[in-house]
């Protein structure tokens, strides 16, 4: 039987102490090992076990572990500066030390949870899971002693956990707190803290660009506990990594802008070249933003404290709070703008796979002309989507103008007016004479009765053009059936309905010819792209030959009139990689949108009236389109205006209406009383592959507001 519960090496650091209170606050008892001077202990030194010690001395090692049931080990030397000015100092106890405790926890079977550090990532800058590639520099550069050491601990206990050791990680993201080091010491924040107290600019290492997140140390020390405490033989993280971090990215100079606006600091910042402020050994990483989703599925935890509040704490502990602040993002005592949710945030996720695959295209040459990213995107987008080929264009413009031109009709070509450009464009293009046709009220696509009056009344319609509608499809079957009767073809603008299934299917059987794009708004980003989906081989492989300018390889005197709009080999590999993560970020969207559209239903006083999805549809929501209790377009800027103060890009889709252009208010034959009326009322509202609690919350607090506003309206008409 131990004498204690758990010893913490580097118990009186920052991290170790937050640590040590927490334990208390659970009953257990508790030995703090520490070189240090113990100051940060001296509110609980009587209710803990006190030792000054070494990890570099494997004897006092091996007799505080003996005394302990488990161990929680933090001791190293951390700190960009040390490790820039005394990497041998960082090796020495970050590597001996770290031996000395795993081997005297393996002697006496105690479970031992390591600190490690988001530093042992190094170079990658995609979204970190606990096992992304680790990529460092030259061994040449002292940058990375830090993260060497960290890394070999790692290395080590999981190699000692094939002889019986119970071990396991935790990698850092930033941790900070009122006590994490004296202003003008340290690291970042501590560094503004002293620029701050003195009256000095914050200085902007390279312009303050980098971007990281911060996790507030009571979350930390929470989370370390918590699975320290936890940390078995049979436990799913044994002999594994876990993240520690609040996933809230921002850039450095953002970080300091916050500080200064709670300090109210008069002296603003300065930039300052990063080699010139830490040495020449410096290496900036531009991003640095965890997945925690490991850490909230063992302990069902997730960080509570948000980044303004963090830093608030902090500024207060020191002094250096303005009495002025306001209390949070959404207070109305403040007269700070909330940090917006932005209307788009594509999700790539990249990661050193996505890199390498960058590398060797660049490196080998290789880089466009149908290369062999193309080919396999192509195969994996069929297979996907359930179909025999998928031709891939530039974007999905190229692919409907492209399909078009094969499909060699002539005449006039129905399309709604409330639809993007690009489909008129392209229309256009293809010399076809477009006519607007209207929508329907509640999802806002092809209304097939507008359609059977136009069909009514011209006789030579070529081609019907429905566009699915912020991933919500046309009424296909009724629109084919009329298209049939009027000898037109039906071409499916399928740009916003990638992930979209219809009646089980993802790519609908009406349509002869079908298009998606991959630009960066889009659920599936491949920066920009798009694909045709046609009636066969034949019919794909001539859209082939003019994506490639017309050329007609098997014999040049043959070749077309075409246009360059070949995929390259960087965005056909960004596109694979975005398409492997897909269905997980689909189902996310899903869920996000459907958490916001029944918020705007039930919570929103009946003011905000989301899109309808019909019956057999399962939507991607590639946009979450609201029409709201207005009725022209000032109306609606006003109402985005007032969004955007509570902290919620929203936008006017589609804007302007295409029966509003100058040049093609002739294609308006026939009434758009649905069109003007949706587009003089609809906002689109933020929907991302990826969200979290804080952006829901925004949005939702953001449209209550307005609702709470504009709800008198409603009663008025």
């Amino acid at each position: 039987m131990a004498d204690f519960d758990v010893l913490i090496t580097g118990g009186a650091g920052f991290v170790g102490s937050a640590i040590a209170r927490y334990l208390l606050s659970v009953g257990k008892s508790v030995v703090c090992l520490d070189r240090h001077d113990p100051g940060r202990l001296v509110d609980i030194d009587d209710r803990i076990e006190n030792v000054t010690g070494d990890i570099l001395d494997a004897d006092c090692m091996d007799h505080w572990i003996a005394r302990c049931d488990r161990v929680i080990h933090l001791a190293a030397v951390v700190g960009v500066d040390e490790y820039v000015t005394r990497p041998h100092d960082v090796l020495d106890v970050n590597i001996l030390g770290t031996r000395n405790v795993l081997m005297a926890c393996l002697k006496h079977n105690r479970p031992v949870l390591i600190a490690s550090s988001s530093e042992t990532y190094g170079l990658n800058t995609g979204i970190l899971e606990e096992d992304s590639d680790r990529i460092y520099g030259t061994s040449r550069n002292h940058r990375w002693s830090y993260a060497i050491s960290k890394t070999t601990g790692e290395h080590y206990a999981y190699a000692l956990g094939r002889l019986g050791l119970t071990a396991a990680a935790v990698r850092y993201f930033n941790i900070y707190g009122p006590q994490l080091d004296a202003p003008g010491k340290g690291r970042v924040i501590s560094k503004f803290l002293g620029r701050i107290r003195d009256g000095l600019p914050l200085m902007l290492v390279d312009g303050g660009q980098a971007v990281r997140t911060l996790c507030y140390i009571d979350d930390a020390a929470e989370a370390t506990a918590r699975l320290a405490l936890e940390l078995s033989p049979d436990c799913s993280y044994n002999h594994s990594a876990v993240n520690i971090g609040r996933p809230e990215p921002i850039t450095m100079r953002e970080l300091a802008e916050i500080m200064i606006r709670l300090s109210g600091h008069k002296a603003g910042t300065e930039d300052i070249d990063g080699k010139q402020f830490f040495g020449e050994g410096f290496e900036e990483i531009p991003v640095r933003v965890p997945d925690v989703s490991k850490l909230e599925r063992i302990l069902n935890f997730k960080a509570k404290i948000d980044m303004e509040e963090g830093l608030r704490r902090t500024l207060d502990y020191w002094g250096l709070l303005s009495p002025d602040a306001g209390r949070g993002v959404f207070s109305r005592s403040s007269s700070h703008t909330p940090p917006v949710v932005p209307m788009v945030r594509p999700h790539f996720a990249p990661n050193s796979l996505l890199i390498q695959s960058f590398q060797q295209s660049l490196v080998t040459g290789q880089a466009t002309n149908g290369g062999p990213h193309l080919h396999n995107f192509e195969k994996e987008l069929a297979q996907y989507l359930g179909v025999p080929d998928v031709v891939v264009l530039s974007n999905g413009a190229d692919a409907l103008t492209l399909g078009m031109q094969v499909l060699g009709r002539k005449g006039k070509a129905v399309l709604p007016s409330y639809t993007f450009i690009a489909t008129l464009n392209s229309i256009e293009s293809a010399g076809l004479e477009p006519i607007f046709c209207d929508i329907d009220p509640e999802t806002f696509t092809m209304s097939p009765t507008a359609l059977a009056q136009i069909l009514d009344q011209e006789r030579d319609v070529a081609v019907v053009v429905p566009v699915n509608v912020f991933g919500v499809t046309p009424d296909l079957p009724a629109i084919a059936a009329l298209c049939q009767q009027a000898g037109a073809e039906l071409i499916y603008d399928n740009c916003h309905g990638f992930g979209t299934e219809t009646h089980g299917r993802r790519v609908p059987a009406e349509p002869r010819l079908q298009m998606f794009s991959f630009h960066a708004t889009k659920v599936l980003p491949a920066i920009e792209g798009g694909a045709l989906v046609g009636p066969d081989l034949d019919f794909l492989n001539q859209v082939r030959q003019l994506r490639n300018h017309g050329i007609a390889h098997h014999n040049l005197s043959e070749s077309s009139l075409g246009m360059n709009a070949k995929m390259d080999e960087l965005r056909a590999a960004t596109g694979r990689h975005v398409l492997q993560q897909f269905p997980k970020n689909l189902e996310h969207r899903r869920q996000y949108a459907q958490q916001l559209r029944m918020f705007f239903q039930e919570s929103c006083h009946g003011a905000l009236r989301p899109q309808r999805i019909p019956e057999g549809v399962i939507s991607n929501f590639q946009n979450l389109g609201v029409l709201m209790p207005v009725n022209n377009q000032g109306e609606l800027s006003r109402v985005i205006t007032a969004l955007k103060e509570a902290g919620v890009e929203c936008r006017s889709y589609f804007n302007p209406a295409l029966h509003t252009l100058a040049r093609a208010k002739s294609y308006a034959r026939y009434p758009l009383p649905v069109t003007n009326q949706v587009w003089n009322s609809l906002l689109c509202f933020p929907i991302h592959s990826q969200m979290d609690a804080k952006d829901i919350d925004r949005v939702q607090l953001a449209a209550r507001s307005v609702a709470d506003v504009l709800t008198p309206l409603l009663q008025v008409s």
